[in-house]
């Protein structure tokens, strides 16, 4: 067989969600799996990238500003999610 190429590390979340609105949060650890979830059902919203622990980034299309919004008002709402910045 063939070579595919150049072997490449993966893809940095930063490269992955460029051109994409994007924010960072903070869940309990704990909820991880549970926010993932409701990420994975909310049809093509957003991604999500687990940083470490409960430390998330959020990437949507450009197209879907105010679902993302949305998602972000319930995800604060329900498990408490912390934009980073405004931890500062």
């Amino acid at each position: 067989m063939g070579q595919l190429g150049p072997a490449r590390g993966p893809l940095s979340i930063a490269d992955a969600s460029a051109g994409m609105l994007v924010q960072h949060v903070v869940v309990d650890p704990a909820d991880v799996v549970f926010v993932k979830g409701i990420v994975e059902a909310s049809d093509g919203v957003a991604l999500l990238f687990a940083d470490r622990g409960g430390e998330l980034t959020l990437a949507a299309p450009l197209g879907r500003g105010d679902e993302f919004a949305e998602l972000l008002l319930d995800l604060e709402r329900d498990v408490g999610a912390k934009r980073r910045d405004a931890l500062r």
